[in-house]
């Protein structure tokens, strides 16, 4: 499997883009769930736009989640220098070298923009970590994903009850845990918070950890740095009511919607952050 995802890591980045042009110009892009769902977030977070402007807007976010695909093989396949040479800015690294020498065990939350294993990679070259972990489908991929993401110092667990107390047990331990902040949590694991202005099915387990442990939080993202196809890490710390009970919640949907709007088109919006709606609205998915 590792020489498949070499090979493709392999070819140019022109060929990426190339078949995400042809994509467009053909239209098959019309007929992609992904894009389908790509432009009904769209047309919730920019309810100012026309149709016209909306489609336009939904084709140059897709356009940018089939190029980050090389990416992922990237960090799949490639050894951490290789990974790491490409990215060219660190946005507020200190962050990160500022907890790493308090040596108290910090939170990287991360979004998901471009490619995620990217990101986690590059965590992992700076410091060892426990994070949660979405089982694959396909057997082979899984075991093969999980293993690149241990990488022999790593702790992964599958989310859920066991995951959660890992996470708390490695921050007892001063340890790093990683996160997604983004995903839609089980049920009776979330409440709702507005995120662009729609109720959003939104995870507690974050600032239930903040709240508990005290712990430090960097809220992480990766972006195109320009149109070589380096990439650009963004470091932003947390807000201090993600410490407080009355607030943070919507202060993690503040932070996300901080994150996203540093490239919104790098930010995954196939994903149907939005798939349990709040009672009374309409589920914007069904097409």
């Amino acid at each position: 499997m590792k020489a498949l995802f070499t090979l493709l890591s392999i070819l140019p980045r022109f060929i990426y883009v190339l078949i995400a042009d042809l994509i467009v110009i053909t239209r098959i892009y019309k007929h992609f769930e992904g894009f389908k769902i790509t432009k009904a977030n769209l047309t919730i977070i920019m309810p100012n736009l026309s149709p016209d402007e909306i489609e336009l807007e939904s084709i140059k976010s897709y356009k940018q989640t089939l190029i980050s695909t090389r990416e992922t093989f990237i960090a799949w396949s490639r050894s951490s220098k290789f990974i790491n040479s490409n990215i060219l800015v660190i946005n507020n690294n200190y962050l990160l070298s500022e907890h790493k020498e308090k040596n108290k065990g910090f939170m990287m939350v991360a979004i998901h923009s471009r490619s995620v294993d990217m990101l986690l990679s590059w965590i992992n070259s700076q410091t060892s970590s426990t994070s949660l972990y979405k089982k694959i489908k396909f057997r082979p991929l899984d075991k093969y994903v999980r293993k690149i993401r241990e990488n022999k110092i790593n702790k992964v667990y599958e989310t859920g009850i066991l995951g959660v107390k890992k996470l708390l047990n490695a921050l007892n331990k001063n340890e790093v845990v990683c996160m997604a902040a983004d995903q839609v949590p089980q049920r009776g694991m979330g409440e709702y918070v507005d995120l662009f202005g729609r109720k959003s099915y939104t995870t507690t387990l974050i600032p239930r950890l903040a709240l508990k442990t005290n712990k430090a939080a960097i809220f992480c993202s990766v972006n195109k740095a320009n149109d070589a196809g380096f990439l650009r890490i963004n470091l932003h710390p947390s807000s201090e009511d993600l410490y407080d009970k009355s607030k943070h919640l919507l202060s993690l949907n503040q932070s996300i919607e901080k994150l996203i709007y540093e490239n919104i088109y790098d930010y995954s919006w196939e994903y149907k952050k939005y798939r349990r709606p709040y009672q009374g609205d309409q589920d914007p998915y069904k097409f």
